[in-house]
Parts: structure tokens; sequence; C-alpha cells
């Protein structure tokens, strides 16, 4: 009987710790436009996407703490999860990450996910966790409208100041790698005048893909746990509840 309670004892810790993601409504991959985003409120009066394109917002905001490379890792992304970003009030002040859903079909979704019909001078940031089951390369297509960047990894992967020309228009479909597990990606979108729009989707074959914010609007729940020092292993969701 007590190696039976010391078994069920050791079974039970496992299954508390095994992270979230296994057990979700993980939004479509392949070739559907991703609409859920972990994404920051709205950066306002940026001067244009000229301008907003040579400023990281989020090392601003956050005396460094994070920045437009971290956040496309795991540790910087759940760190999001901890604090505001704190910005001059013309720029919006104090600015919060929340899950967000936008209209892929609309030329003006950045604006619509946050209740308004159309915004100038305007800086989008969103995050995505992508759940591969193996490394691979594939070809993710961008869609945006003004300047776009994105970092995956770590990595800026892109970066063109153009706008696509439609809302699922990707004029420059860009060759990325993935890992085996989780990769986490950074789509920053600076707007001038105009639409204002985001859009993401990869190959048709990339259907086996797992996206986060789930459908039921997961995103810090499903990031695998953290072992903070001198703390038992928890999840991103936990610290941000402490």
């Amino acid at each position: 009987m007590k190696k039976l309670a010391i078994f069920l004892t050791i079974a039970f810790a496992c299954l508390t710790i095994i992270p979230a993601a296994f057990a979700q409504s993980w939004q479509p991959a392949g070739d559907q436009w991703i609409e859920k985003w972990w994404a920051l409120d709205l950066v306002m009066n940026t001067g244009g996407f000229g301008p907003s394109a040579e400023r990281d917002y989020l090392a601003d905001g956050t005396d460094g703490d994070i920045t437009n490379v971290s956040v496309s890792t795991r540790y910087g992304a759940g760190l999001t999860g901890q604090g505001s970003v704190h910005l001059p009030p013309d720029n919006g002040g104090v600015l919060s990450w929340s899950v967000v859903t936008i209209d892929t079909e609309s030329q003006n979704n950045m604006s619509t996910s946050r209740g308004i019909n159309d915004l100038n001078n305007i800086t989008w940031h969103g995050i995505i966790l992508i759940l591969s089951p193996d490394d691979r390369k594939t070809t993710m297509y961008p869609a945006h409208d003004d300047h776009a960047e994105i970092w995956l990894n770590g990595e800026k992967v892109y970066n063109n100041s153009a706008w696509t020309g439609g809302a699922r228009v990707a004029s420059q479909p860009t060759e990325i790698d993935l890992i085996k597990g989780e990769n986490f990606l950074h789509f920053k979108c600076g707007e001038g005048g105009g639409g204002d729009y985001v859009n993401l989707r990869f190959e048709e074959s990339d259907d086996d893909l797992k996206i986060a914010p789930t459908l039921d609007g997961q995103f810090l729940d499903v990031l695998t746990p953290v072992e903070p020092r001198g703390k038992v292993t928890t999840t991103w969701a936990d610290l941000k509840r402490k």
C-alpha cells in the first residue's frame, strides 16, 4: 500500500506540471489566416510608420524588461503577463496585453480589434505560439499595412516597409525555420494613414501546427511550466496571478 501511495503521489505531481497545452482547442493552422492574437493595446500618435519602426516601444515602456526581440521567445512572451507597458500619455499611456480577435477580411483590423473603425499613426504588437510536431522549413505569408517587422524565436525574419495591397494579400512570402515544440512569433506593424491591417498564415501542408491563443482565448495558460529560482514549478498564468 505504501508503494502504491508513493506512486500515486508522484503520478499526481507529474500531472499537475504537464502544461495545459495538451488539452486545448487550438486555432487552425495551415493556410488559415490566424484570428486570435496575444496583443498589446495600440500605441497611438506614433508619427507614422517610419518613426514607429525605429522605436522599440516594449523596451521603452518596461525599462528593457521586455523588447521586440525578447517577446519572440518563451521567456519574454511569458513576461508579458506580469506587467503593463508604460508609455507617455500621447502614445496611449499604460498599455496592457490581452487576447484579441481580428477580422482577417477587414482592411482596418488593427483598429477594429480594439472597437474603433479607423485610426491613423498607430502601432500593433501581436504574439502567437506555434507548436510544431517537428523541425521544419516552411513559408509564412504576412499581409500588412503599413510597415511590418516579424521576429521568430529571438531572430528578426521579416522587415517590409511597404503595404501588401490587401488584407489577405502577402507580397513577400518568407521561408522560416520552425523547431520541434514551442515557437514564438512577434508581429509588429506600424501604420501611417488609410488602411490598418495585419494578417498571417502558413502553408496548406502546415495543418498539423497548433496555434495559440486558443479558440477559447487561452495564451499564458498553455505556455510550458517555468521554474523560478526558489519556487516550485508553476505556469506563467500562475505567476501573473501571484
